[in-house]
């Protein structure tokens, strides 16, 4: 098998995995364009507001996912590579003005339209998924390459533009991210077209997207998507406030990068084992809660690499394991409506728990703890759904 193909896929697939990576290098550039004296160089105090409202900030593009842009996928399901092309010649076109209102208060809802017009992507690929492999079972190996592929790319791109930003100003590095937005654009319109279903009767669609399956892992998957959020943060003002060196900042995050690139590893391989994506989401809850009691316990600098690590991993874990049973059991014709919404209560609950640890700021040993008691309980709830969401088919058959 040639190199290319190992890395983006076969030929289909490849093409999105390309434009996957050169939106998420261009994501790169420009989120450390605009990197600020948001937490760094103030005080834990100072650091609070600017870090709640960022927060906020954050969940704006979401106010317009799942109304509009959702359902606007999906009625142009047969040319999802073209909304694709489009959300990257958006965010590189807004780029550029970007780059010229730097001091005026244009910068803002320029700022929101790339977010807006990110998430719109984001909605898009996971829709596009399905009609690019051959098999159902493979979804979360694709689902995998293509979080692996972002990661791959995000770090080399975000290295170089950390290195222009310290010896030049933010305009270059927007001029990049245009750049590479445009040609993750011009790729985009390559990917082969998927023949889409008509869209179901809204009570139809209604139903199937409230299956137990899908309920039951969305659940699960808010528990873990709210813990990461609690922990970035609780994490991240622990070591603040116990002014720990700023390579030990480098060693968490460069903990929870590996513990996502690990994720995607290991969940396929736990995928071909276990036959069925459900098991996949117990583990990831079972592993995160495991690993936060210990690092409750120990309390030491490795401990805390490790748990982060650890939490990254099952995040990741679970987030694929999710994608994967949203995109072989939700309405085909109304993927881009299911990922919106699903994307919005999954950044909601991102932002609930970060603003838990911003405001209330507990002990990094209690928040631990606390996450801990979280993902067992969340862990128990879904396995014994699951579990009796299952029992009355093997008694029919």
């Amino acid at each position: 098998m040639r190199l290319p193909t190992r890395i983006l896929g076969p030929r289909g697939f490849a093409r999105l995995s390309a434009t996957h990576a050169l939106s998420n290098g261009a994501d790169a550039f420009f989120t450390v364009s605009l990197a600020g004296s948001l937490f760094f160089n103030v005080s834990v105090g100072a650091a609070r507001p600017r870090v709640i409202g960022y927060l906020l900030v954050t969940l704006a593009p979401f106010v317009v996912l799942a109304p509009l842009i959702g359902p606007f996928i999906d009625r142009f399901a047969r040319s999802q590579r073209v909304v694709a092309a489009a959300t990257c010649l958006g965010r590189g076109i807004l780029c550029l003005f970007v780059a010229g209102d730097l001091r005026n208060l244009l910068l803002y809802p320029e700022v929101f339209g790339i977010l807006v017009l990110d998430k719109a992507y984001s909605v898009t690929k996971s829709a596009m998924v399905p009609g690019l492999v051959v098999d159902d079972v493979d979804l979360v190996a694709a689902n995998s390459r293509l979080s692996r592929i972002a990661t791959l790319a995000s770090l080399p791109c975000g290295a170089i533009a950390a290195a222009i930003l310290s010896a030049a100003s933010a305009v270059p590095l927007l001029r990049v991210a245009s750049l590479l937005y445009f040609a993750a654009a011009a790729v985009a319109l390559q990917i082969p077209p998927d023949n889409p279903e008509r869209l179901s009767a809204p009570s139809v669609e209604h139903d199937e997207l409230r299956s137990p399956a899908i309920r039951y892992a969305a659940g699960a998957m808010a528990v873990l998507r709210g813990a990461v959020g609690f922990l970035v943060f609780l994490v991240a003002f622990g070591l603040k406030r116990d002014a720990e060196p700023l390579w030990f900042f480098g060693a968490v995050a460069a903990g929870s990068i590996a513990g996502g690139l690990a994720g995607t590893v290991v969940s396929p391989l736990l995928r071909r084992q276990l036959r069925r994506d459900e098991p996949l989401l117990a583990i990831a809850l079972l592993l995160a809660g495991t690993a936060s009691i210990a690092a409750a316990v120990r309390a030491s600098r490795p401990a805390e690499v490790g748990g982060v690590f650890a939490v990254a991993l099952a995040a990741n874990m679970g987030r694929l394991s999710f994608d994967s049973i949203l995109q072989h059991d939700a309405p085909t014709a109304a993927r881009g409506r299911a990922f919106a919404r699903f994307e919005t209560l999954f950044q909601l609950a991102w932002v609930v728990g970060a603003l838990g640890a911003v405001v209330a700021q507990p002990g990094t040993r209690s928040g631990l703890a606390l996450l801990a008691a979280a993902f067992v309980l969340a862990a128990v709830v879904y396995v014994i759904g699951t579990v009796t969401r299952r029992a009355p088919r093997r008694a029919r058959g």
